[in-house]
């Protein structure tokens, strides 16, 4: 496994607000991101051969205690076939009090517990707590990934929360996108952030995918549709024709917003799935979380307050962030491709490194079509 530059390095430049230092979720002030990956091929008696391809990824929210002091947050499903526990919770009662972890889909229940297991013991919960629902996504890396063979445990949770840090953070076939398809290429996890002006707030906005979907044809970049010139020159044998793949979305902020604002801000993000190519395919999960670190407020009152104030942005200056995060989440699906270096898996099949040297001769070509304005 090979990690390559992401899409800036080629040149290639998404939307009009600047990126962060670190171009990644982590430039939102508090918010780390570790991976868990195994790469095994498993020889068993009879001479078949098993070979994982799967990991998690941990994001961790905000420093400190989440779970007693926790953060608003909201979400928005565009296609529901996929899975994110604890976002239900998230929707009604406008918290997020745990890690966000991702990994595939046959490792849903065994990642659950595992959060459940870690919060436990870090932060001493006892059995006259209340219960924790930890906020888990999933996509199905099948493909790839052997899935009889049970492989993310409890100590891979523990691994990727433990190893979280802010600054740059490894992408493409990584942590839960170890075995992940995106558009018919490599690539799992991708990430993007954006600076707004000191006029519109000059906050930060950052974006994390497990992209995990997508055909080659529909590839879009800068608004040309490179896939198609991709797909009339790249092989079609062992391509994953009968499967669309899924994404999730996690925005972060610190830009201080009510839950119901976050919701508004995470149904802009399935737009920047739009912009890269997604049609939300019927078998398809497209489903999109937003949280902010500008508001914290402890789980439960104390003593005899009955009333609660937080500080939040006015509608009539929400605009810039809902260009940014449409920005941010194009750029995240485009440099979880463009980081994967390719990954081989179960039966043959191969997800191969996204060929940058016909990208940018697509884009030349689109370039040099283009009507004179």
């Amino acid at each position: 496994m090979d990690s390559r530059p992401g899409v800036r390095e080629f040149g290639i430049t998404i939307g009009r607000f600047p990126p962060g230092r670190n171009n990644a979720i982590t430039d939102v002030a508090g918010v780390r991101v570790g991976h868990s990956t195994r790469i095994e091929d498993r020889s068993l008696p009879d001479g078949q051969m098993r070979m994982v391809r799967a990991g998690c990824t941990a994001i961790l929210p905000a420093t400190g205690d989440i779970y007693d002091k926790h953060l608003v947050a909201g979400g928005f499903v565009l296609n529901g076939i996929g899975e994110m526990v604890g976002l239900t919770q998230i929707l009604e009662w406008g918290w997020l009090e745990t890690p966000i972890l991702l990994t595939n889909t046959m490792s849903l229940g065994a990642v659950h517990a595992g959060v459940v297991s870690y919060m436990r013991r870090r932060y001493l919960l006892g059995v006259e707590s209340d219960v924790i629902i930890p906020v888990v996504g999933e996509t199905d890396d099948s493909f790839l990934n052997d899935v009889r063979v049970s492989t993310v445990t409890g100590e891979d949770v523990a691994a990727a929360i433990d190893s979280a840090e802010a600054g740059v953070i490894e992408q493409g076939s990584v942590g839960a996108g170890t075995g992940m398809t995106t558009f018919d290429f490599a690539g799992g996890i991708g990430s993007s952030s954006r600076i707004l002006p000191e006029d519109d707030g000059g906050y930060t906005l950052g974006v994390l995918v497990l992209s995990n979907f997508g055909r080659m044809r529909n590839l879009t970049v800068q608004g040309a549709v490179v896939g198609a010139y991709l797909d009339a020159r790249m092989p079609r044998e062992g391509r994953r024709e009968n499967s669309y793949g899924s994404v999730i979305v996690v925005v972060a902020t610190d830009a201080p917003l009510l839950s119901s604002q976050l919701s508004r801000l995470a149904r802009r993000a399935a737009l920047g799935l739009g912009r890269v190519g997604s049609y939300a395919a019927s078998s398809s999960g497209e489903i999109c979380l937003a949280f902010s670190t500008g508001n914290r407020l402890l789980r439960r009152s104390r003593g005899s307050v009955r009333h609660r104030t937080m500080r939040f942005l006015a509608d009539t200056h929400i605009n810039p962030l809902y260009e940014a995060v449409i920005e941010c989440t194009e750029e995240a699906v485009l440099n979880a491709i463009f980081h994967s270096g390719g990954m081989s898996g179960r039966d043959g099949h191969r997800s191969p490194a996204i060929p940058v040297d016909l990208v940018l001769e697509a884009l030349t070509v689109s370039t040099l079509t283009k009507e004179p304005e």
